[in-house]
């Protein structure tokens, strides 16, 4: 397949290169440890609290990540501890949570391999400050954040504002997430093809645009994007 026409690559941080999900349930330990809720129920609590931490976000007007984080803890752990220090508990876990989320097995040698040929751009919904302090950030010389442009995926806002900072034109840019709602549903829209990084084997939503690629992990991009980029 010709792909000749990529001169950058943006990429979903979280989930998408590095695990979060791991780091997050191991965080979530010890926020029901704190609150005298079940430890062993972390990864529920944290399945919970990430639905909660998204409707919030996409219910309302931007403020940042970790705001919305103290709402979903909130949400999950209200009935544990109805008076819990809930901004300060969000400061703790988002905290553990990023900087502790390793990369994938085969993101490191992926993300190598594609720097060399390509402009590589992350563009994720958390605040900086978090996303700075993960040690994986440090191979990008570009990046984007929800807290640059005051709006969250999938807005069309922070996905304008990626084409305007590689100053490419959509078309020219492949996305590569796991996420569909904030992604797929985010970036198409705008123009920019979309390689579907199914983690999950998770069927496609029912109105979930059909993305232009999906593989199961970062691997298969080595040999798509094989060629040297023009740009």
């Amino acid at each position: 397949m010709d792909t000749s026409q990529y001169k950058a690559i943006t990429f979903d941080f979280w989930g998408t290169l590095v695990d979060v999900e791991t780091s997050g349930v191991a965080a979530m330990e010890a926020v029901a440890a704190r609150l005298g809720a079940d430890p062993s129920r972390a990864a529920a609590y944290y399945q919970q609290w990430d639905e909660a931490t998204v409707r919030g976000y996409r219910s309302d007007r931007w403020r940042p990540y970790v705001e919305w984080a103290a709402f979903g803890l909130r949400r999950v752990f209200a009935a544990q501890a109805p008076a819990g220090d809930w901004p300060s508990l969000a400061e703790t876990f988002v905290a553990d949570m990023t900087r502790h989320a390793q990369p994938h097995p085969e993101a490191p040698d992926v993300i190598r391999f594609l720097g060399e040929r390509y402009r590589l751009m992350p563009i994720t919904n958390m605040d900086r400050r978090f996303f700075d302090a993960n040690p994986f950030r440090s191979l990008f010389a570009l990046t984007l954040t929800a807290e640059d442009v005051r709006a969250f995926k999938p807005s069309a806002l922070i996905f304008k504002a990626a084409i305007e900072r590689l100053a490419l034109e959509p078309g020219e840019i492949l996305h590569v997430s796991l996420a569909q709602f904030a992604d797929l549903e985010g970036a198409m829209p705008m123009g920019m093809d979309v390689a579907w990084i199914n983690r999950g084997g998770e069927p496609l939503g029912r109105f979930t645009p059909a993305p232009k690629f999906e593989f199961s992990d970062l691997s298969p991009l080595v040999g798509l994007l094989s060629g040297s980029a023009t740009g």
